[in-house]
């Protein structure tokens, strides 16, 4: 997966994105994640095609008239969060190696 960086955001053309005229307040958890996946993926039309949906239905998430079906969601989680590396796998394992266990 390819992560945007500020420049290629900067080079986003909104103009022909219909506008959101006011958002609820405050932001929903999925409609921030929505937002920043916009951003990392180019626009509303890209994300629409990652996720093989019509940019209407990303629209209603985005300006909080719905919110998307867990797994769709989570799909979108995964375009924002950062690439797990090995650093992240020996952090789960000592976690892991930190839970208190049940004894049986």
């Amino acid at each position: 997966m390819r992560r945007a960086d500020h420049r290629a955001v900067e080079k986003i053309d909104f103009s022909a994105e219909p506008r959101l005229t006011a958002l609820p307040s405050p932001l929903t958890v999925h409609m921030r994640v929505l937002h920043r996946a916009c951003q990392n993926m180019g626009g509303v039309e890209q994300l629409a095609d990652y996720l093989r949906l019509s940019k209407g239905l990303v629209h209603r998430w985005l300006e909080g008239e719905d919110v998307p079906p867990p797994s769709i969601f989570l799909k979108v989680v995964d375009l924002i969060l950062p690439t797990w590396g090995p650093e992240d796998d020996a952090l789960a394992q000592a976690i892991a190696a930190s839970s208190p266990r049940k004894k049986i």
